[in-house]
């Protein structure tokens, strides 16, 4: 979009939730607008307030603001990296961004030599999303709540963070009734569409809570509402289909899904790859990839999502061993046997009945009752008291390992899958829970609000009363949008997958060994351990090569999304 004046040009790829109280603000100020929408609201703001906007802006973005008279250029990116940027580099007066490499590697002056740091990175288990590293070399990943100013020739001018997120101070707040009514306010800035919106529904709290919201919000219209998941009818083990439906009857809303399987996989697989441009370390992916093709089928175009929670709340099971080790390193013995016993207590219990619990329950994310003993009594002869730290201190692991969720190792990677996945199919997914306001009252929360008596996300499952069923907000499982790929390298993906796990291209990748890779295909096949999340990673690799081979990358890939 040109500015009215033509001095000024917006390229923006987003949404504005907060467009119509900026579009109040900036009109108190004289401006006049010729549309309806967020984007001239975003130019308009950008002319008004320069890089002070994007401290305003609530939404999901990444921007290029460019001044014809300054001859520079703003690129920015939304807080949190829900939407991507790239940028890159050819001689020295050639610079492409944009928010898919596709875009860029299409771009006949751009090398597309592939970065063998990144694929060792990848094949030894230490490659993250927020690295500014692509897999190629000459294409960078532009970094979350950043901003820089380039000249016109694409040197930098300037570069900062306009936001990071903060651990560091615990506000004494109505917590329960604050974070509810900031998730309220968030869900219904994310409804704001002229196009059908739905909702993802896992059956998981997270996802189920934003559904409830929503038939809050949507109560005299529920009809219109509807839901979206992924179910596996014949494996109970890991099937979530009982929870969605037990949403479904709580909320009434319009409960649609889709069963993938495995020669679905197979047959999505190279588009699958097309469209998340790097290789992924789940097949549940595909899961989210059936989701959003269910929702295009059904012409509903804007999907909210539960994204973000885990992350901000602590609700990744392996968080409960750092609270342990936290508890006990400040000198609350008593507290960290009382919350070591109930937790173990109700994953005991509640993995009763299953014929394989190990898919659906992970018994090493906590200490024993008898470890923890034994911890403290080693912390008790080592002189430790509780003076030592202050309960839910701000300097605890818990939420050192939080902050590099956020950031580092866990959320950056779900964004890419959401996005891809969702823009692959012209839909939008829109996350409540990233919201910053909600996200900043998240962070100064106690960690005993992360973690209490047991239970996990605490302070979300309190807010969640009378929005979802008892049985959902007090689930103890945690089966995390999984596919049964497990069964499925043992059926009727064994031939495909053996085929590349032993593909040539693998072979002289630094961390690919394939006399190890081999000894964990025998385990898998022979039903001794469940190896495929570790098989699948060279799965991925050898998919992504072979979109390279095929020249996909240049040529611009395959014609139509519709015929996969």
């Amino acid at each position: 979009m040109v500015s009215a004046c033509n001095q000024y040009v917006l390229v923006f790829n987003g949404e504005i939730y907060n467009f119509i109280e900026l579009k109040e603000e900036l009109s108190k100020l004289g401006h006049k607008f010729r549309t309806s929408g967020d984007t001239e609201v975003l130019l308009t703001a950008l002319i008004e307030w320069g890089e002070g906007a994007l401290s305003r802006l609530n939404g999901m973005f990444s921007l290029i603001f460019y001044d014809r008279l300054q001859k520079r250029l703003l690129v920015a990116r939304d807080r949190f990296g829900e939407k991507p940027l790239f940028i890159g580099f050819g001689d020295l007066s050639t610079v492409v961004i944009a928010s898919e490499m596709k875009a860029i590697t299409a771009h006949p002056l751009i090398d597309l030599t592939i970065d063998d740091q990144s694929i060792t990175a990848y094949a030894k288990g230490d490659w993250y999303e927020n690295d500014e590293r692509t897999f190629f070399v000459n294409i960078k990943r532009f970094p979350a709540a950043t901003a820089r100013w380039l000249s016109v020739e694409g040197r930098n001018i300037k570069e900062w963070k306009y936001w990071t997120p903060d651990y560091s101070v615990v506000r004494d707040v109505d917590a329960v009734s604050d974070l509810k009514a900031k998730l309220e306010k968030s869900v219904a800035m994310r409804l704001r569409s002229d196009v059908p919106v739905g909702s993802s529904l896992s059956g998981g709290l997270d996802s189920s809570v934003i559904v409830g919201i929503i038939a809050n919000q949507n109560e005299s219209n529920i009809n219109t509402q509807h839901t979206f998941s992924a179910c596996f009818p014949d494996d109970a083990d890991i099937s979530e289909e009982n929870e969605i439906d037990a949403v479904q009857e709580f909320t009434h809303v319009n409960s649609l899904k889709v069963s993938p399987n495995p020669e679905g996989l197979k047959k999505d697989s190279l588009m699958l790859h097309w469209h998340q441009e790097e290789p992924f370390l789940s097949a549940s992916i595909y899961l989210q990839w059936c989701v959003a093709r269910l929702a295009k089928e059904n012409n509903v175009t804007v999907l909210l999502d539960g994204q973000g929670a885990d992350e901000l709340l602590a609700g990744y099971q392996y968080y409960f061993k750092t609270r342990q080790l936290d508890l006990i390193d400040q000198g609350y013995f008593d507290v960290a046997m009382k919350e070591t016993q109930a937790f173990n207590g109700r994953l005991i219990s509640a993995s009763e009945g299953y014929e394989k619990p190990e898919r659906r329950f992970n018994a090493q994310v906590a200490f024993s009752n008898e470890e923890i003993a034994s911890l403290i009594q080693k912390k008790k002869a080592r002189g430790g008291s509780k003076d030592q730290k202050a309960l839910g201190a701000e300097n605890s692991d818990l939420r050192r390992i939080l902050f590099d969720a956020v950031t580092y190792n866990s959320l950056p990677m779900l964004l890419r899958y959401a996005d891809r996945n969702s823009m692959a199919f012209s839909r939008e997914a829109r996350l409540p829970f990233l919201d910053y306001e909600f996200a900043d009252l998240c962070m100064s929360l106690p960690d005993d609000a992360y973690i209490r008596d047991g239970w996990q996300k605490r302070i979300l499952r309190e807010c969640a009363a009378g929005i979802v069923p008892e049985s959902i907000r007090w689930r103890v499982d945690k089966v995390g949008y999984a596919a049964p790929l497990d069964h499925w390298m043992r059926g009727e993906l064994k031939d495909w997958c053996f085929e590349r796990i032993t593909d040539d291209r693998l072979s002289g990748i630094d961390g690919y060994y394939q006399d190890e890779v081999l000894k964990l295909w025998e385990e898998h096949l022979g039903g001794r351990k469940n190896n495929s999340w570790a098989l699948w990673k060279w799965i991925s690799l050898v998919e992504w090569f072979e979109l390279n081979d095929r020249g996909w990358w240049r040529s611009g890939g395959p014609a139509a999304l519709a015929d996969s």
